[in-house]
């Protein structure tokens, strides 16, 4: 009987552990789910659709928004700097489990992030909304 105890226990450890892994942005945030480029609900809790469009807001500096994407293992696929301050970056981390994107150059990502005048947005597996 200790031993069904202790496989239950396990399963469900190990259950909570990759819903915890697999929702990353939960750690940044509070996420909210788009349509169409319109936030359409919260994203209470720690796990949310692999298919939906997660986005997390918030303030800081551009070594926040790296550090964020550091957080949840994200390697920097592409990044791109605008003349007027905005930089978006692409990147792809093992802990989200988006479907994952690709740039016209082939490369794949499954996050974005974006950071303009103190303001970071990171987004999985795309980036909607205005940043």
């Amino acid at each position: 009987m200790k031993t069904l105890y202790a496989v239950v226990i396990l399963f469900v450890a190990s259950l909570v552990g990759m819903a915890i892994w697999f929702s990353p942005l939960s750690g940044l945030g509070t996420p909210t789910a788009y349509d169409n480029n319109t936030p359409v609900y919260s994203l209470d809790g720690l796990c949310y659709p692999s298919d939906a469009l997660c986005r997390v807001d918030f303030s800081g500096s551009e070594k926040d928004m790296k550090m964020a994407l550091d957080s949840i293992f994200a390697v920097t696929v592409k990044e791109v700097k605008t003349d007027d301050g905005l930089t978006i970056v692409y990147a792809l981390s093992p802990r989200v489990c988006a479907r994952s994107q690709y740039l016209r150059s082939g490369e794949e990502y499954n996050v974005m992030a974006a950071y303009s005048s103190g303001n970071i947005s990171i987004g999985t597996p795309l980036l909607s909304g205005c940043y």
